[in-house]
């Protein structure tokens, strides 16, 4: 943590926020801890070492109070800083001993889950075929379902509550979903799911589509594109995620391989060319997904 003009700054991978609060609180501070992770916008009021309000908020959604509380401390890293002075625009928390009660709980079930660090990730749920996500939200919400996954037929059971809130998950950042009143029970919910592998959660994604010529290449096998092997560096710098390979017109999803000395090319085995209905020097524009 450090100290510059009277205001304290740092990370809370260096400082986790509990440890944090209660600095704070034992100094007698009084002013506003701001909080700058991705997404969020979030801030704690202290007055003569009294946690007094708690803010965290994302566009229109937000969070107050001890709810925000229990949020910000599932953050395992996020620049700080801390503004002497600054006072409250009202008040959500009563301080004393149970904010340190809180922080713990709350700390006590985050460190039970393992959820990207990055709460920009966004969520998508992972349900193979038939067993799509409009078939499952079709069923009564008043029993769990046994779902089987995966080559083997793994069997996976997802309760009520677990259900309905999958059936609004998809395309959402993590933090978005957290921004809700149960902030803990979404957060293990959030957990369940991504162990169970029916919810994935990605990096977005926004790069511009590449025009690139396709070029044949011989040999067996099918669903493996190529492409120039500074491309795919490039690619694979501004993800920090594994991906595929999406095609524009035709449409269609590929494994997607680096390829040295083939700039502009895309390369193609015979298989998918006859498939795709392609041929030696077509203009297609493709762009990665996760």
């Amino acid at each position: 943590m450090v100290k510059r003009e009277g205001m304290l700054s740092g990370n809370l991978a260096e400082f986790p926020f509990p440890s944090l609060v209660g600095t704070l609180m034992s100094a007698g501070r009084t002013g506003r801890l701001v909080l700058k992770p991705p997404f969020l916008e979030a801030e704690v009021y202290l007055r003569a070492g009294q946690v007094v309000h708690a803010r965290a908020r994302s566009g229109e959604r937000g969070l107050e109070g001890e709810e925000a509380l229990d949020l910000l401390v599932g953050l395992k890293q996020a620049p700080f800083a801390f503004e002497p002075e600054a006072h409250p625009p009202h008040t959500t928390l009563l301080g004393g001993l149970s904010v340190p009660a809180r922080l713990a709980e709350a700390q006590a079930v985050w460190e039970g889950l393992s959820l990207p660090d990055n709460w920009g990730y966004v969520l998508r749920p992972h349900i193979p075929e038939p067993l799509l996500l409009q078939n499952l939200l079709g069923l009564p919400a008043d029993r769990g379902y046994v779902l089987r996954l995966g080559p083997e037929g793994e069997e996976v059971e997802l309760p009520p509550e677990v259900l309905a809130v999958l059936a609004q998950l998809e395309g959402k950042r993590i933090a978005e979903v957290l921004l809700a009143p149960g902030v803990l029970r979404l957060a293990r919910i959030l957990n369940t799911l991504l162990r169970m592998g029916v919810l994935q959660a990605v990096p977005q994604v926004a790069l511009d589509p590449v025009p690139l010529l396709v070029l044949p290449i011989y040999g067996p096998g099918s669903g493996v594109a190529y492409v120039d092997e500074a491309l795919y560096a490039e690619w694979a710098r501004a993800i920090r995620h594994g991906f595929r390979l999406r095609l524009r017109a035709p449409e269609a999803v590929m494994e997607v391989r680096p390829r040295p000395s083939i700039p502009g090319r895309l390369g193609l085995l015979e298989e998918d060319l006859k498939r795709l209905r392609l041929r030696r020097g077509d203009r297609v524009e493709v762009v990665p997904e996760v």
